[in-house]
């Protein structure tokens, strides 16, 4: 187990621990981490014309802290999932140790990641043995000329991440498509045809008025329910039970020869907010409650002396969960910087 510093707080026991509750009486139980705010692609949906670095380098959180306030939140109030994001997380270099020592302070914790997938191939193993259980990968098109268009990136790269993910023994991944209108809406049963004999779950977003990329997603925008009545022509949709603070409303689908699961993220024309149960962590230590909301607190005062302040962290998170609005409207921070 990796050893705790000599900074951190004594760790709680489990019968002290405390729903944490927001001012909507909805329970936060999952925690979105952003290691970097660099990325290797441009993705037209998240940072049109931004350039690709680490703008937050020299004001990031150590991996020692996000370890604190990681058992801060499981020991206090049952923190359930972390999620590691970026940017991209795998050009995080110290990634792989870091999820080591989540896997061995929280190990009750699900820990999974959201990455472009382009670096499994050489990461994959390396993760999957440090203690990660789940990935989610963004794909957003099998036509290699149009991913280019939309990423700036190879589609054979992403491909080739998903398979070696596989051979290092993961589950088939969740994989994420942001449905543009005339960039690859007409794609979405040719993905699904694809996804479903790999074992993939496929889930299609809304794209979202996020940062700079809010208006182009707006005119781009294609609401689930279309997507959902595209695909139906094609399979059939039973609806899937709901998990508690799933984003995502799942069916099986099937057309005689083959069946899984495809589910539609909907933040837009059917808002899940009345569900949610995350907050976001992002890598210069600010803690969003709300993806599309502005609203944000500084977190790094918990270390203004070097030291872990378990009481200045609660008081934080209090006055950022409590200001968790019923439903977000906007955000003007980048995706790329607030962590998918």
């Amino acid at each position: 187990m990796a050893e705790l510093s000599q900074l951190d707080p004594p760790r709680e026991a489990p019968d002290v621990r405390r729903n944490l509750i927001d001012g909507c009486g909805r329970r936060i139980d999952s925690l979105r981490i952003s290691v970097t705010d660099a990325c290797d692609l441009r993705c037209v949906y998240c940072r049109p014309g931004m350039e690709t670095g680490d703008v937050v380098s020299e004001r990031a959180l150590s991996d020692e802290q996000r370890l604190q306030f990681v058992r801060f939140l499981h020991d206090r109030h049952g923190l359930a999932q972390v999620r590691i994001t970026g940017g991209e997380p795998l050009l995080y270099e110290p990634v792989v140790s870091l999820v080591e020592k989540l896997r061995a302070n929280v190990p009750d914790v699900t820990l999974a990641m959201t990455t472009s997938g382009r670096r499994l191939t050489d990461l994959g193993v390396a993760l999957r043995r440090a203690g990660l259980d789940r990935l989610n990968v963004s794909l957003d098109s099998l036509n290699p000329d149009r991913y280019h268009r939309i990423t700036g990136g190879r589609l054979d790269d992403v491909l080739a991440g998903l398979d070696s993910a596989s051979d290092a023994g993961f589950a088939p991944a969740k994989v994420n498509t942001v449905v543009m209108r005339g960039v690859n809406d007409d794609e979405v049963v040719d993905i699904v045809e694809w996804a479903l004999p790999r074992g993939h779950v496929i889930r299609f977003l809304e794209a979202m008025p996020i940062g700079p990329a809010a208006g182009t997603n707006g005119k781009a925008f294609v609401p689930s329910s279309e997507v959902r009545e595209r695909i139906g022509r094609q399979f059939e949709l039973v609806p899937l039970r709901e998990d508690p603070g799933s984003t995502a409303k799942d069916f099986e689908a099937s057309n005689g020869s083959v069946s899984g699961v495809v589910g539609f993220i909907s933040p837009v024309s059917e808002s899940f907010c009345g569900d949610c149960r995350r907050i976001r962590l992002t890598a210069d230590g600010r803690l969003y409650p709300c993806l599309l909301d502005d609203r944000s607190v500084d977190m790094r005062s918990s270390w203004s002396t070097g030291s872990f302040h378990a009481d200045r962290a609660a008081a934080s998170l209090k006055q950022a969960v409590i200001d968790k609005q019923p439903r977000g409207r906007a955000q003007g921070t980048p995706m790329v910087t607030l962590g998918g």
